[in-house]
């Protein structure tokens, strides 16, 4: 009889990479994957480390999983990730019902650690340095949408700032070749997939750690001949390291679309030199305005970040001015948590915890009222939409994304007339807009 094993992937997109080039891992050992933890034999829960939240939130499906050893058919549980890398020697004796724990160094060798397991190896816990470098001959079980795809295009971060920890949960920054990207995004195309977003820590730092500080615009250009792909993203870009070099390549581009995610966290230089950002304001401004100038019609992403240890009323009220003048397309607002192990949680003037919720409302609030103007604006215009089938909430519509908005963190388009398939990009007449969605009509042919 065939067993079953079942993945559970928490956390960012880069995570969800791993966890689809773990799945290959298992199937090789006889495994057959199924989305009911309820009938597998192996349960495996790749987990986020980043904040204390995501570290909750992964110890809570760990024990929810580990119940399916008793009321279940699991035989092997299995937790892998950031937060095993943060904390595993901790949770070896806090979670006896994990038969194995593997860091984020050691998930590209599951396939083996497994087959050592079962013949009785004694080693539960797996934790080193993170030095794995993603190849395009690495087998992937992609998760996502036929149509698309994320290509992480490095590993770990080199960066410093105050308040995160993940250089300590990746490892240092590590580049994959241009010519091995290229090679994984062929393979992908060749699968169906038409739109692919760049993933890392930092895309900027692309190549910095081979000695090629221009790998990221050589590899904008070629991806330009990879047949096949429609749409290329990128995502997490810093804002010092966008130059020239890198925005003409982006305009050049037949393939990449007018969308830049930056995230600023600030606009205050003491509150960045204090979270040890390498762009104070002045030249964050600048890159905006370059970034527009260049690129005319692109849209911008950014992360903010409020309550920073030493933020004043009049720090905010800057934040907010800075949000309301530079316009946005999308904004994610996250409230700093003092994370264990980063130099900010130990700072003074930590700010109250309900302030900080406050003031994320507040700036979630002036965002939305922006969002609404910028989407209201695109209402009696026709744009390409790609289709990803039918709306979540009813089979009688269709959803999609226009390139402006990425997978699963921006808005969406609701298709209220017209048919087509997933996976087809098509012109859609917007004919209504609301904070963060709009609504748009398939014309007849």
């Amino acid at each position: 009889m065939t067993q079953l094993a079942a993945v559970i992937s928490l956390g960012c997109a880069k995570n969800l990479v791993d966890s689809e080039t773990m799945v290959p891992q298992i199937t090789r050992l006889g495994y057959s994957m199924t989305e009911d933890p309820a009938g597998a034999s192996l349960i495996l829960v790749n987990t986020c480390g980043f904040l204390e939240s995501a570290v909750e939130e992964a110890v809570e499906t760990i024990l929810d999983a580990a119940r399916y050893k008793t009321s279940g058919a699991c035989e092997c549980l299995i937790a892998t990730g950031c937060m095993v890398q943060r904390y595993g020697k901790k949770l070896a004796s806090l979670l006896p019902e994990v038969d194995l724990f593997l860091g984020t160094s050691h998930y590209h060798e599951l396939g083996r650690i497994l087959q050592e397991h079962s013949r009785g190896g004694a080693k539960r816990l797996w934790i080193g340095t993170p030095r794995h470098v993603p190849t395009a001959d690495m087998p992937r079980a992609r998760s996502t949408d036929f149509f698309s795809a994320y290509l992480k295009i490095a590993e770990g971060c080199s960066n410093s700032c105050s308040f995160c920890v993940i250089p300590r949960l990746r490892g240092p920054y590590r580049s994959r070749t241009v010519e091995d990207v290229v090679a994984e995004a062929a393979v992908l195309a060749r699968e169906g997939v038409v739109e692919i977003n760049l993933i890392a820590q930092d895309i900027t730092a692309f190549g910095s750690d081979r000695g090629a500080p221009d790998a990221l615009p050589r590899l904008i250009e070629a991806l330009d001949g990879v047949s096949g792909l429609s749409w290329v993203r990128l995502l997490y870009a810093y804002p010092d390291r966008l130059d020239d070099g890198l925005l003409n390549a982006m305009a050049r581009s037949s393939k990449v679309v007018p969308y830049l995610d930056i995230p600023l966290q600030h606009c205050v230089p003491e509150i960045l030199t204090a979270m040890r950002r390498h762009a104070p304001l002045r030249s964050a401004e600048e890159s905006v305005d370059a970034i527009r100038s260049r690129i005319p019609g692109i849209a911008l992403r950014t992360s903010l970040m409020v309550g920073f240890p030493g933020e004043s009323d009049a720090d905010f009220a800057a934040l907010c001015e800075f949000v309301q003048r530079t316009q946005f397309d999308h904004l994610g607002v996250f409230a700093f948590s003092p994370e264990p192990g980063a130099r900010a949680a130990r700072f003074p003037r930590q700010v109250d915890p309900a302030v900080k919720e406050e003031r994320r409302d507040i700036l979630l609030e002036i965002q939305r009222k922006n969002s609404r103007s910028r989407l209201e604006r695109m209402v009696g215009k026709t744009y390409p939409v790609l289709i990803e089938g039918t709306h979540p909430e009813t089979d009688l519509l269709l959803a999609g994304r226009l390139a402006v908005q990425a997978p699963e963190v921006d808005g969406s388009v609701i298709v209220t007339s017209g048919t087509c398939q997933p996976g087809q990009i098509v012109s859609a007449h917007i004919t209504a807009s609301h904070d963060y969605d709009l609504e748009a009509e398939i014309p007849l042919p």
